[in-house]
C-alpha cells in the first residue's frame, strides 16, 4: 500500500466516524426535542386543568312551581382573573346520556328526536334561547361575578302517553343537570353539574 492509499484510507475513517458521531448527535437532538415538546404539552395540560373555571350553581322556585331562576356564579380559580372576561354557554343535559340511543322500534320516535327532548324538569325561557329551551346565547363572566337565566316548567314529548302532571310528578324532587362550557384565550373547558330545586316559600 502506497502512502497516497494510506492516507486516502485514513481520511475514509475519520469521514466514517464523522458521519456516525453526527448521526448520533442527530438522534440524541431529536430526542431531545421529542422529550421537551412531551414536557411542554404535560405542562400545557396541567395549566389548563389547574384553569378550569369553578362555578357555584343555585336554583329557585316559586311555590307552584311554575317559574324559576338559574344563578350561576363564577367562582375561580384565581388563576383566571388574568383573562378578564371569559365567555359561557349553559345548556341541559338530559336525565339519562343514553336517551336515544338505543334501536328504533316500528312507530317509535326518531332517536334523534327522542334526544332533542328535554328529559329533565326545567327549561331555559331567558331571552337569547334555542328552539327547544335546552341551550342559552353565550355571555361574559369574570371571576366573582355573576348571571341569572330564567327557568320554565318542561312538559312531555308529543308522542307520550303520559300526563303534564304525571311528567312534573315524576321529576319533581330531581336535580336540574347542567352543562357550562367557557371558553377563554383559546382554552376551553366544559364543566358538568347538578343543581338541587330550592322552592321558595312565602315570609
Amino acid at each position: 500500500m502506497t502512502t497516497t492509499d494510506t492516507i486516502a484510507s485514513l481520511a475514509l475513517g475519520v469521514a466514517i466516524i464523522a458521519a456516525i458521531a453526527a448521526i448520533g448527535s442527530w438522534k440524541a437532538a431529536r430526542n431531545s426535542n421529542g422529550a421537551a415538546q412531551t414536557l411542554s404539552r404535560i405542562e400545557q395540560q396541567r395549566l389548563h386543568t389547574d384553569l378550569t373555571p369553578v362555578f357555584r350553581c343555585a336554583i329557585v322556585a316559586n311555590e307552584a312551581r311554575s317559574t324559576a331562576m338559574l344563578r350561576v356564579h363564577l367562582e375561580g380559580p384565581p388563576g383566571l382573573l388574568s383573562h378578564g372576561t371569559i365567555e359561557i354557554t349553559a345548556s341541559l343535559r338530559n336525565d339519562n346520556p343514553h336517551r336515544g340511543t338505543g334501536l328504533q322500534l316500528a312507530g317509535a320516535p326518531a332517536p334523534e328526536e327522542v334526544r332533542a327532548h328535554i328529559w329533565g324538569p326545567w327549561k331555559f325561557s331567558a331571552d337569547g334561547r334555542d328552539d327547544t329551551g335546552r341551550t342559552v346565547a353565550p355571555q361574559q363572566l369574570a371571576v366573582g361575578e355573576w348571571t341569572r337565566y330564567g327557568l320554565t316548567p318542561t312538559t312531555p314529548p308529543p308522542w307520550s302517553t303520559t300526563t303534564t302532571d304525571d311528567w312534573r310528578r315524576d321529576y319533581v324532587n330531581e336535580p336540574v343537570r347542567l352543562s357550562i362550557t367557557a371558553r377563554s384565550k383559546g382554552s376551553e373547558w366544559t364543566v358538568p353539574l347538578e343543581v338541587p330545586v330550592t322552592i321558595e316559600t312565602g315570609s
